[in-house]
């Protein structure tokens, strides 16, 4: 059949494949209305000219664009990728299948326009696959809400991990088994109620020197009180095996003691119920948790894992991106609304404790634990589950910077009276500044941490009822071995009380040279847990008949309150004078210094006086050890002494 558009032999089809218009459907190879060239009516069909026609129906698809109709063309693109007849010898340039043998006996079908639109489609789609490889990160980010936020939770999680490992194989490891410490720590300021305590002190630094060696347990040295001219007024001489503290105080005491380790931990077991179960095994020994190392990073792995399940499950909303203003400078953050459930708590710790039962690093440890309790994987699962029967959920509000790293977290109160928050505000690192606050009503604490290079600030505010108080520390580290005190103060009021103490000192590692001291410098050490009466009245005549060196320490002002009612250091006390027994030929001169002289049979010797607590002790100014003791009562102008057995004697004081 021959177009009736364009003359072409179309052959049996329904549209012209040269042109596409229809055609009829009379199937004659010849059309009477139709105009046919002469070459084409006169050309019989034979083998040979197959081929031609062939040729000629090719060549009228591989005209140049520029060349062809508009008519021609009509609005289909030239085809170049069909495969072509293989009968014969030359091959045709066209876009259609031809019958393998014989003449043409089918023309190819008109094109659609759906391949057109797929092309593009697919095109798109390619070029958004290819942007969105390496958009992603960013698109994911922007397009949900949640992965930005978890991700920040996540990280925290990292950073906790990270600081466990660091602390486990850093700062409980050390390759240094003998260390000397020299440590100074100076009061520059005591006040209470506006009285100036620090005038009462003459010297104001306390100095320790300390040696350990930590592989056999042992540390020795020296604990100084020093003045301003550095100069070590009064000495503690101390050793330790690890089972005693022995020490001596030679300007004070002639006498050594010792007293057991564990009664000193022991004794903080009335403060606190951790101190006491600490005390139970003597000290924290931080071999044993460096040989449980890998243990302890496996149990923190395997509930991070849980954590992370936790933090997937949360629910996220995007609130806004601002500028959050801290007290740091402004940073630009996303602030998210994450709302905890009953749900994620329960699948974060199902899958905890599905990774503590896994971990073949302590699977006996878990093992024992099922063994000793009872309680099974299962049975533990579902006991916190119903836990949170009554759960009700908590949101809590969170800003991201761009790092995905977490700026603040806050959870308010109902009716908005109340806050926690956590702010992350360091400008190299978010962790260079932390502030954490708590405010409910006139319930303040407030803490701020911060680091500058080498520099440290810790700050500490609370307020509640009848209570305000800050503490303030600054400190500074040269290197890995000194740390400088910059400040360290308590200021405030507490019960109508006020109070400002201020400190500072330093500490450094010191090249160690050998124990100063050891435990047969100590020899015949008296147990202060064990004295008699008569050993403690020595030991506070060895004090009194040193009081001068204790005048080196503190005022004599701050002796004679401390002091005056047992050494009459008051001269407006009726204390002071010489009472005389002229029945026993005895008499006693007290000097306001607690000094004295003790006359019997006309000899006379150098005395120490002390009175308190209704008994009077007259030693031997220079042997402490001999003594005599005597209940005592005083008038106006008499002093009697009476002994265990009720003798008395009479003195009477001159004039």
């Amino acid at each position: 059949m021959f177009c009736t558009k364009c003359g072409f032999n179309a052959g049996d089809t329904k549209f012209c494949p040269k042109c596409g218009a229809p055609l009829g459907q009379n199937k004659s190879a010849t059309t009477e209305n139709t105009p046919v060239t002469e070459e084409v009516t006169n050309t019989p069909v034979s083998e040979n000219a197959t081929n031609v026609e062939a040729n000629t129906f090719n060549d009228g698809f591989n005209q140049n664009a520029n060349t062809n109709t508009t008519e021609a063309n009509n609005g289909f693109t030239q085809p170049q990728a069909f495969g072509q007849p293989q009968a014969f010898g030359q091959q045709p340039n066209g876009g259609f299948d031809q019958a393998q043998y014989g003449t043409v006996n089918q023309a190819p079908k008109a094109k659609k326009k759906w391949p057109k639109v797929v092309a593009i489609v697919v095109a798109v789609v390619a070029a958004l696959a290819v942007i969105g490889y390496f958009a992603y990160p960013f698109i994911y980010s922007l397009v949900s809400p949640k992965a930005k936020a978890e991700a920040a939770l996540k990280n925290l999680g990292k950073n906790v991990d990270s600081y466990v490992d660091d602390v486990l194989e850093n700062g409980l490891t050390s390759t240094d088994t003998q260390v000397a410490n020299e440590t100074s720590v100076t009061l520059n300021a005591l006040k209470f109620n506006d009285e100036d305590y620090l005038e009462y002190l003459n010297a104001k630094t306390v100095k320790w020197d300390i040696q350990s060696d930590v592989e056999n347990g042992e540390m020795s040295g020296d604990i100084a009180i020093v003045n301003e001219d550095g100069d070590a007024v009064v000495t503690i001489e101390m050793y330790s095996d690890g089972s005693y503290v022995y020490f001596s105080c030679p300007e004070l005491f002639e006498e050594s003691f010792k007293v057991d380790v564990d009664s000193v931990y022991s004794s903080y077991s009335s403060y606190s119920a951790m101190l006491g179960s600490l005390s139970s095994s003597g000290s924290l020994d931080l071999e044993q948790v460096e040989q449980y190392s890998d243990e302890i990073k496996a149990v923190v792995g395997d509930v991070l894992k849980g954590y992370n399940v936790f933090v997937e499950n949360l629910e996220y909303k995007k609130v806004d991106n601002k500028t959050f203003k801290s007290e740091n400078g402004d940073i630009k953050v996303t602030e998210y609304e994450v709302t905890v459930t009953k749900d994620a708590l329960v699948k974060g710790f199902n899958a905890a404790v599905d990774a503590l039962y896994s971990d073949k690093e302590i699977s006996s440890y878990m093992s024992l634990l099922t063994s000793f309790s009872g309680s099974s994987k299962d049975s533990i699962k579902s006991s916190f589950e119903s836990e949170l029967s009554s759960f009700s959920p908590v949101s809590f509000n969170m800003y991201v910077n761009s790092k995905k790293e977490i700026v603040r977290l806050s959870i308010t109160g109902e009716g908005k009276d109340g806050e926690i928050f956590a702010e992350f505000i360091g400008k190299k690192d978010t962790t260079d500044y932390i502030h954490v606050g708590f405010n409910y009503e006139s319930e303040v604490i407030d803490l701020v941490v911060k680091e500058d290079g080498d520099s440290h600030d810790i700050n500490l505010k609370f307020q509640a009822d009848e209570l305000d108080l800050t503490v303030a520390s600054k400190f500074t580290k040269d290197g890995d071995k000194k740390v400088t005190l910059d400040n360290f103060s308590i200021v405030g009021t507490a019960d109508d009380q006020s109070l400002d103490i201020e400190l500072s000192g330093q500490s450094e590692i010191k090249e160690y040279s050998g124990l100063k001291y050891k435990k047969s410098d100590f020899s015949g050490a008296s147990n202060i847990e064990y004295l008699t009466s008569s050993e403690e009245q020595t030991l506070a005549l060895e004090v009194l008949s040193n009081i001068d060196v204790l005048k080196k320490v503190i005022s004599e002002d701050l002796i004679d309150e401390l002091f005056g009612s047992a050494i009459s250091t008051s001269t407006g006390t009726s204390y002071t004078g010489t009472y005389t027994a002229a029945d026993y030929g005895i008499s006693l001169q007290i000097n306001a210094d607690g000094t004295g002289v003790l006359t019997s049979d006309g000899s006379s010797i150098d005395v120490t006086v002390t009175i308190s607590d209704g008994t009077i002790v007259v030693a031997n100014a220079s042997d402490s050890t001999d003594y005599i003791s005597y209940a005592v009562t005083f008038t106006d102008t008499t002093m009697t002494w009476t002994d265990s057995t009720g003798s008395s004697i009479a003195f009477t004081k001159g004039v």
